[in-house]
């Protein structure tokens, strides 16, 4: 599946809103020339939206996104311990909430949405951690799952994982890896999916690629390391021609919007049209959503963004993109007009997105 949610909902006229809450400085490039993600991370894009009753889809299939790590990033200082959560959010700051909490000794589900099962396990570690047992995740109870587990320090919050472990330990660790860039199953069982996941993981953490889930991959994960790979993303060196994608999505004008189509013939979605005008320009993405494409480049700010970059609205989890065309316009496959058109940005959150 190529789209999320109906686009319908972006069609508000008025001033464009850049959604830059939780960025906080550019994004540059790491080892080997792939993009790292320092106090500005994609995955911190993530917390624009949160909020206590969130609504959007949980995290799931996010795109991939070339990075390293940081030589230390405890938990506690991940980009979601800001947003405050309770009964009834969704998203992926539920996502690693529940996580955290699994690596305390609950067994959730990691599905990103706040429900009791959940609520309880929040409040058996306020109570654990002798503080306001009221099932709100603020800053104190962020701050109560930062650590290792009460029951048995790090090695019981944080096993070594293989492939071929199973159990609630390899579900926390493939929510993780879905939060920096995988997009897995979390269903407990160590696989060759997972290890893919986890070798590319360590690939851009600069540890060593074994496999293994050891203490240096924790830190990884529940760092700002986000996976890139031969999955793909943004490459070194790579040269793109802004006018070039301009003028490929341009000659598509008109050409009728079809969910998951991605050529003049079948019709095109919002992806569908990055795809086929970044490969008529001669770059060769990988087909992704919307989302995907968000998060496998680098996240820029306004001034920073030149014409054949992206630009992504944030509303329905990111749930649709568009090509620069400079001057506040995109050309993009719009499900509200059935169509490709080229138009204003719109008064909806949006982020800038560079493959350069």
């Amino acid at each position: 599946m190529f789209r999320t949610t109906p686009r319908g909902t972006h069609r508000a006229a008025g001033r464009a809103v850049i959604d830059y809450r939780g960025l906080a400085a550019p994004v540059g490039r790491g080892v080997g020339g792939v993009a790292v993600i320092g106090a500005v991370s994609a995955t911190a894009a993530l917390t624009g939206t949160a909020t206590a009753t969130a609504k959007g889809p949980s995290a799931s299939a996010v795109g991939t996104v070339r990075g390293a790590a940081p030589a230390v990033a405890p938990a506690a200082s991940s980009q979601y311990t800001s947003v405050k959560l309770r009964l009834g959010a969704r998203g992926s700051a539920v996502s690693y909430l529940q996580g955290r909490l699994n690596a305390h000794g609950a067994s959730l589900k990691v599905d990103g949405v706040f429900g009791s099962a959940t609520l309880r396990a929040v409040k058996n570690r306020q109570s654990s951690a002798r503080i306001g047992v009221d099932g709100v995740v603020g800053p104190k109870t962020w701050n109560a799952l930062s650590g290792s587990s009460s029951s048995g320090g790090s090695s019981s919050s944080q096993p070594k994982l293989r492939q071929g472990s199973r159990g609630t330990a390899v579900r926390t660790l493939q929510s993780q890896l879905n939060a920096r860039g995988a997009s897995i199953a979390v269903d407990g069982s160590f696989g060759p999916a997972t290890n893919s996941a986890v070798r590319a993981l360590q690939r851009a953490a600069g540890i060593g690629v074994d496999g293994v889930v050891g203490p240096k991959t924790w830190n990884a994960l529940y760092g700002n390391a986000t996976i890139g790979g031969s999955s793909g993303g943004a490459s070194s060196g790579t040269s793109v021609n802004g006018q070039a994608i301009i003028n490929a999505a341009r000659s598509q004008t008109g050409v009728r919007y079809t969910w998951g189509g991605s050529s003049p013939s079948t019709g095109f979605d919002c992806s569908g049209l990055v795809h086929y005008a970044y490969g008529q320009a001669g770059m060769n993405l990988p087909r992704k959503t919307a989302k995907g494409y968000t998060f496998g480049g680098k996240i820029i700010s306004q001034s920073q963004a030149q014409p054949g970059d992206l630009v992504a609205f944030t509303a329905n989890n990111y749930g649709h993109i568009g090509i620069y065309v400079g001057n506040g316009r995109i050309i993009d496959a719009s499900g509200s007009r059935q169509q490709v058109v080229e138009r204003s940005i719109w008064n909806s959150p949006h982020v800038f997105v560079t493959y350069r």
